[in-house]
């Protein structure tokens, strides 16, 4: 598993991007691109070595290192612009650096946001289906209310 304080690529767009969080939601991937996402674009991945637990004080996660596994989607074809797009999303409560991941059988290297922050690996699990089922319809009524360019812009909201 690499190194989140190496290879840092806040310009890359050589390495697809592994989504743990809200980015896995295709509404708010494709509102924060301002594009709709290739289906094949899309590939269900894990990393292992990690936990995702809410990040403190918010309804979006984090990931700490553990001895777990961490569920996900692997996400290619982002161009610089999207990066940034990105990027801005996420704010400066993360960095993007590299992580190791497992997909359709094998391993491979992707970028994904880590938090800019300390968190305890005993902070609370936060999972998707979680968050789906009940923070997902006020996320997106927000997102809605406001312009997904906006976010993009100012990052996430704080």
């Amino acid at each position: 598993v690499a190194n989140p304080d190496s290879h840092l690529f806040m310009n890359a767009t050589d390495l697809p991007l592994f989504a743990y969080g809200t980015l896995r939601d295709r509404e708010i991937l494709e509102g924060v691109l301002g594009r709709a996402v290739a289906r094949g674009d899309l590939v269900d991945a894990r990393a292992i070595g990690w936990r995702t637990v809410y990040y403190p004080g918010n309804l979006y996660p984090a990931l700490v290192r553990a001895d777990e596994w961490t569920q996900g989607l692997v996400i290619a074809g982002l161009n610089q612009r999207d990066m940034a797009r990105l990027d801005a999303f996420e704010g400066d409560q993360y960095r993007r650096g590299t992580i190791g991941i497992e997909a359709r059988g094998g391993t491979a290297t992707a970028q994904t946001y880590f938090p800019a922050k300390t968190i305890d690996t005993n902070a609370p699990q936060w999972t998707f289906e979680t968050w789906t089922m009940h923070h997902r319809p006020q996320t997106i009524a927000a997102y809605r209310s406001d312009d997904f360019y906006q976010i993009t812009e100012n990052g996430r909201d704080q």
